[in-house]
Parts: C-alpha cells; sequence; structure tokens
C-alpha cells in the first residue's frame, strides 16, 4: 500500500469535505457503521455529530478503503469511531449527592433521584449538534494485512 497517497487522499477529503445533503444511499455499509454514530438515550440530552462531521468520516472512510483488500479494509476500520468531543464525567456520589462535570459546567443531584439526575444531564450535556472526530486504526497496525 502506498501511505503517502493514502495520506494525501486522506487529507484531500478532510479539506474537501461537503456539507451538502448526506446521500447515504451509495455509501459503503462499513463506513456508514463508522461513522454514523447511534442517537443518545435520553431525548434532549446528549451532542450529536453535525452532518458536515458525518459527511466529512464518510469520505475520509471510503477513501481509506479503496482498492485495497478486504481483510485490509477491515483492519483499517476496526475500532473507527466518530465521537462528539467533550465528554460528561460521573464525578461520583458520596452517599447521598452525586456530581457530573462537563465543559459546560458542574451539577449535583440527590444519588436516588433519577428525575434530578436526568435535569443535571440536560444542563451539563444538551441536545446539540458539534463538530466530530473521526478516529481510526493507525495504518501501521495494519501491515500484516494490508499490501
Amino acid at each position: 500500500m502506498n501511505y503517502s497517497l493514502l495520506s494525501c487522499l486522506l487529507l484531500a477529503a478532510a479539506c474537501g469535505g461537503s456539507d451538502a445533503n448526506l446521500d447515504l444511499s451509495s455509501r459503503d455499509p462499513r463506513c456508514l457503521s463508522a461513522c454514523l454514530e447511534p442517537m443518545p438515550a435520553h431525548e434532549g440530552i446528549g451532542a450529536v455529530c453535525d452532518t458536515a462531521s458525518r459527511a466529512q468520516c464518510l469520505d475520509e472512510c471510503e477513501v481509506r478503503i479503496a482498492g485495497v483488500p478486504t481483510v485490509c479494509q477491515s483492519c483499517l476500520l476496526e475500532h473507527a469511531d466518530l465521537s462528539p468531543p467533550g465528554r460528561v464525567s460521573d464525578n461520583g456520589c458520596d452517599g447521598t449527592t452525586c456530581t457530573i462535570t462537563s465543559d459546560l459546567g458542574t451539577c449535583t443531584y440527590p444519588s436516588s433521584d433519577q428525575a434530578s439526575y436526568l435535569a443535571c444531564l440536560a444542563k451539563t450535556d444538551p441536545r446539540r449538534e458539534v463538530a466530530c472526530i473521526a478516529y481510526y486504526r493507525p495504518v501501521g497496525e495494519c501491515t500484516t494485512s494490508c499490501p
């Protein structure tokens, strides 16, 4: 595999990512799996990747696996992930209260109150679209699978 060519193609895809209509019908199913993260579990809570990020991930993924054998493609996409930045941290409980922290703030709630927990999540991690970054397995880890 020509790794410098792959790097150039990935850079070109990253710079030219389209945020226009995201047509999924012609996309490789393995890239769809790698680039379309599931919706958060609770309504109104949790960041989701914006359309431009998903399109860029799909473009990068398809360039990454173009023209290489299936076993190499599988290796290159193993552990691929498209994730929103700034995860929420559960700081734990002290027996009666618990604390959640994120880039947007900190919230404390009674440890046995599910409604308060969800209210804290909504405060520290509201539903919003954000720019996401795709993470792929390093190409060097696939040297035995890729020519």
